[in-house]
């Protein structure tokens, strides 16, 4: 089908029922595509690298959080696909020749490409999220979700937005050494249930300012003690209420100066509520003190915040050494610590 035959308003309606992974391909095409997609009005997304297994990268664009749709995969082990034709792919930045088939469930195109070397890989990578800002006006802060274990394979950059980390089996010196060499600007996600999660002996992650861990069975009551950050929201199952009230008279004491939230959930026998009734509170009006929370915790937290909007126990902390307030809440297996606006 030679679309660009068609007159411009048939080519324009058939190119905004295309789905955005068949969008990238034309896009490739000529330059002539390439500029009508970049036309077209895209919306605004951050878009994030997925390294999961090896010898394959995803890149996906992120409309909700979480729910990110991959638009291409591309994979170096070339050698099983030698029955299907080479094809060339060409931009600005692109020069590639690689063979194309598709996933059956998500007709999702996966790119066979027999890269010479790993910069060359890194190389690929980098040029295409230059593309896609261009073509499809992303975002130009990238994003990346990984396992450690191929860590080296990344595109070049020295900052990224939110980074989430999956199982792997590197040690702590591997994670501080991608702390070391990416400056992570919002927020850390921690979706491993290992037990032995190598997060736990690393220092450099703690520069992060917004952390969500997800079966953090390696946080236990002295560890939470550590953390300096302005948004943490963790399961921690091994954090009693001394723990917890340890953790807040350290705020009283003027410490964990750029904390404003905290939420847990933690083993359902902790009985939050004990923590409230060690401190002085005054009672909470949700309407005057309302609970507004930073970006990160609100894009990310909606659905687990409904559990906490039931609690049996709330009240209103002052610390005096500043008159900063923080609304205290408590019920069995949950404790929610979020810092008011002056």
């Amino acid at each position: 089908m030679r679309i660009l035959n068609f007159p411009v308003l048939i080519y324009e309606n058939i190119l905004k029922h295309l789905q955005p992974s068949e969008l990238l391909l034309l896009s490739f095409c000529s330059l002539r595509t390439r500029a009508l997609i970049s036309r077209m009005r895209h919306t605004p997304t951050y878009t994030v690298f997925i390294l999961n297994r090896p010898e394959e990268m995803n890149y996906a664009l992120v409309n909700e959080p979480e729910k990110e749709k991959i638009v291409i995969t591309w994979n170096w082990n070339n050698e099983q696909m030698g029955g299907v034709r080479t094809e060339r792919i060409k931009s600005k930045y692109i020069d590639l020749e690689c063979r194309i088939t598709f996933k059956k469930n998500s007709n999702t195109p996966i790119l066979w490409c027999s890269f010479e070397n790993q910069s060359s890989r890194k190389r690929f990578a980098t040029v295409l999220h230059s593309h896609m800002c261009e073509v499809f006006h992303v975002k130009p802060e990238m994003q990346f979700k990984l396992s450690l274990d191929y860590m080296n394979e990344l595109p070049y950059t020295n900052t990224v937005r939110d980074v989430t980390l999956l199982d792997t089996t590197v040690n702590s010196q591997v994670v501080d050494e991608f702390f070391e060499k990416f400056h992570v600007t919002r927020a850390l996600f921690s979706k491993s249930y290992q037990m032995n999660n190598p997060l736990k002996d690393s220092c450099k992650f703690h520069q992060v300012n917004n952390l969500f861990f997800d079966g953090s069975t390696w946080i236990d009551g002295s560890y939470l003690l550590k953390f300096d950050c302005q948004n943490l929201v963790a399961i921690v199952p091994y954090v009693r209420e001394n723990c917890l009230i340890k953790f807040v008279n350290q705020w009283l004491e003027g410490k964990n100066t750029k904390l404003r939230t905290m939420a847990v959930m933690l083993d359902e026998d902790v009985n939050a509520p004990i923590v409230l009734d060690r401190f002085n509170l005054t009672p909470w009006n949700a309407k005057e003190d309302k609970l507004s929370y930073d970006l990160p915790v609100h894009d990310y937290c909606k659905r687990l915040f409904k559990y906490f909007n039931d609690m049996d126990r709330s009240g209103v902390l002052r610390r005096q050494s500043d008159g900063l307030r923080a609304v205290m809440r408590g019920k069995l297996g949950q404790f929610l610590f979020h810092v008011l606006d002056n």
